[in-house]
């Protein structure tokens, strides 16, 4: 499991100064074009980790991109990570970041792991029942696994919905290999 306590630290931070300037939807509208322009394989990614380029030419190039094109708190805060060589863990802090906005905005994440794909109708019906059972609102992302057999599992937080035929089966087996005959 990958440790994220530094993005998380960096990811409240800028959420702070953010909501201090009310411009936080602004700013992660940003932060999430941003790491698209300076991800890995991207000419300014490459750019900025290249080690034949001064840190201070990065800097210059970087806040010159980026000036009129992002908040000046954003663009203030990925020149923070660069100079603090944290760029490596960008997309862990917007993706913690975009946590933050959302639970600010009263949004729960819940994720749905099915054996086979839900089809639209079936992840509308199930988003709405959600929504309905917690009280919030439910960002949902689906995953597949045909481990599961059948069913679904859904986690929404520190709660977990089991629904798959593994689980069940596993649940007979046990019932089973206790049972006295």
């Amino acid at each position: 499991m990958k440790d994220t306590s530094a993005a998380g630290r960096y990811a409240r931070a800028l959420f702070i100064v953010t909501e201090r300037r009310e411009e936080t939807a602004r700013a992660l509208e940003d932060v999430k074009a941003m790491g698209e322009m300076i991800r890995p394989g991207t000419r300014v990614g490459a750019l900025l980790v290249t080690p034949q380029v001064l840190l201070s030419d990065k800097r210059k190039a970087l806040l010159a991109a980026l000036e009129g094109k992002a908040l000046r708190s954003v663009t203030l805060f990925v020149d923070l990570l660069l100079r603090k060589k944290r760029l490596a863990e960008f997309e862990a802090i917007v993706h913690e970041f975009e946590a933050l906005v959302e639970k600010q905005q009263g949004i729960r994440r819940a994720q749905v792991v099915s054996a086979i794909p839900l089809m639209g109708a079936e992840l509308d019906r199930l988003h709405t029942k959600l929504e309905e059972v917690t009280g919030s609102r439910i960002r949902l992302a689906s995953d597949v696994d045909p481990s599961l057999i059948g069913g679904a599992l859904v986690r929404i937080g520190d709660r977990v919905i089991d629904r798959t035929v593994r689980s069940l089966l596993h649940a007979i087996e046990d019932q089973l290999s206790e049972a006295v005959v």
